[in-house]
């Protein structure tokens, strides 16, 4: 067994499964076509992932072994469990941004998390929900059994129909929602790919031109699949924003696909004491500085449910939506700005605290 291309967690796994014993496994490759010609051979069931170079299959330990002494194979890592990052009234001014209505609209937030409730908010005067898919229970209307996805969505795009001061920041962009976290929470880092390949793929249908990421796994490896499934849809012109994370105060604790040095990755602002919330995961990643900027994180209030409209939630996941409802209202203002200009753009108005940059980036985003 090659073991500089296989992760710990999966060698920890595969002893204690023993070698008989299947587990599903991600393999990246270094050449697509020649590991799925490979597994075509030796007939391994697998599922494809052209977007992002990689492959989920079963294999126990023999077929580790194999698969990484494959020169076209470039690591082979577990299939993470992946986490919604919340833990547990928004200041920033942006009139230079809305001072033209420029609200969202003509925009699409993707929000791939648990979910969303069709919310006044989301529904009404028009239902801006655009299309619901669900990748854990086939349900084909909008439900969410947990109610983080709701409020995330609600925090970048709610109208605030039941009440103004919950007005989200991009309250015109229509909303896709992909269900890939279940009840708890969790999900496993194939059906985060599954959601990523099907927007990758259905993106110019829906206007898809930001996705919202309020979720993260542990770093399996320096470029691992869901890391590299956030960096190819950002190289297709979606403007990828994702969350830091809630494991600080420690460094080195930003999460996938957090880690990825092209993408927007938001770390926590406690409002309440203008500092970094403590819970809000540190770099530095082997890329370099992260997170790239602050949001608030603290006791925010957004879209619950029908019995109680609007509750609160702390964590990187609420912070995340903030600056994924302004990258809609910076596209919907400047239609023709580049990824990397939206994310200069912000980096330009954003004020330091302490000026580490391995916990605030470049600091919290105030225009």
């Amino acid at each position: 067994m090659n073991l500089n291309k296989v992760s710990k967690e999966l060698i920890n796994n595969v002893s204690i499964l023993g070698k008989q014993n299947k587990q599903n496994v991600i393999v990246s490759a270094n050449n697509f076509n020649n590991i799925k010609m490979f597994l075509n051979k030796y007939k391994y069931n697998y599922l494809p992932y052209r977007f992002a170079n990689c492959f989920c299959l079963q294999a126990d330990m023999d077929d580790v072994n194999i698969l990484s002494n494959q020169n076209d194979v470039n690591f082979i890592s577990a299939n993470s469990i992946v986490s919604i990052e919340k833990f547990e009234k928004i200041f920033i001014n942006i009139n230079k941004l809305t001072e033209n209505k420029f609200l969202g609209q003509n925009q699409t937030i993707c929000f791939i998390d648990t979910g969303i409730f069709p919310h006044f908010d989301f529904v009404f005067p028009e239902n801006r929900i655009l299309k619901f898919i669900d990748l854990t229970g086939k349900q084909t209307t909008p439900y969410d059994d947990n109610g983080h996805g709701t409020f995330v969505a609600g925090i970048a795009c709610g109208c605030g129909i039941l009440n103004k001061d919950f007005s989200g920041f991009a309250p015109r962009a229509n909303i896709v929602a992909i269900k890939a976290l279940g009840e708890n929470g969790n999900s496993n880092s194939n059906t985060i790919l599954d959601a990523m390949q099907w927007v990758y793929e259905n993106h110019k249908v829906y206007n898809i031109t930001v996705v919202c990421m309020s979720f993260g796994a542990d770093v399996d490896f320096n470029m691992d699949p869901l890391s590299r499934g956030a960096e190819s849809l950002w190289k297709r012109g979606i403007t990828v924003v994702a969350a830091a994370g809630n494991s600080g105060p420690d460094k080195n604790t930003i999460k996938s696909p957090g880690n990825n040095p092209y993408i927007i990755t938001v770390g926590a602002l406690d409002t309440g004491s203008m500092n970094i919330a403590d819970f809000s995961s540190r770099g530095p990643t082997i890329y370099g500085h992260k997170p790239d900027l602050l949001a608030p994180a603290v006791d925010i209030t957004s879209c619950n449910n029908l019995n109680e409209p609007y509750t609160n939630m702390s964590g990187t996941s609420v912070a995340t939506p903030i600056v994924a409802g302004i990258c809609a209202d910076i596209k919907s203002r400047w239609p023709k700005i580049t990824n990397n200009e939206i994310k200069n753009f912000l980096l330009s108005h954003c004020v330091k605290i302490t000026g580490d940059k391995d916990s605030e980036g470049a600091g919290y985003l105030q225009f």
